[in-house]
């Protein structure tokens, strides 16, 4: 048997693509210098741009269907309480203690929200990950990104 049409599906695939044009629109928008011919800061929002198209056409697709999984479970607000509150502490921790301490606190925040209780491995996992994607967001992209407590490393 067949489920119907599902509203929270059409309503979240719209979101996406919404939200994907607004991306893309912006990025092709963006003032350029001719410095970035190859690879510039065009690349990574259009890249995002496509995946939440695609995300979107998918979910839409699903919901049409009437394949869009539906809740089965109650709600974990503890857990979601948790990650709310790693969100607040990294935006109010990233500038003055920059991005790789607030990126820390942040997957922190989601490991133990998720169940996780490897609090050690989690850290480093942590610190790898965040080090490792400031560093190429910085080195490789050329993008800033706040540098506080690394500001004098490189």
């Amino acid at each position: 048997m067949r489920r119907s049409l599902s509203l929270a599906g059409l309503l979240i695939g719209l979101g996406l693509l919404i939200t994907a044009a607004v991306i893309g629109f912006d990025a092709m928008n963006m003032r350029v210098p001719r410095v970035h011919a190859k690879i510039g800061p065009r690349v990574f929002p259009v890249f995002v741009a496509s995946g939440l198209a695609l995300a979107g056409a998918l979910t839409l697709l699903s919901a049409r269907k009437g394949e869009f999984p539906t809740s089965e479970g109650e709600t974990d607000w503890i857990a979601l309480g948790i990650i709310a509150a790693g969100l607040v502490v990294h935006l109010n921790i990233i500038k003055p203690l920059g991005f790789v301490p607030a990126g820390i606190v942040l997957f922190m925040a989601v490991a133990i929200a998720f169940g996780s209780r490897k609090f050690v491995r989690d850290a480093a996992v942590a610190f790898a990950v965040v080090t490792l994607t400031y560093f190429i967001f910085t080195r490789s992209l050329g993008l800033q990104l706040p540098a506080g407590i690394l500001g004098s490393v490189g």
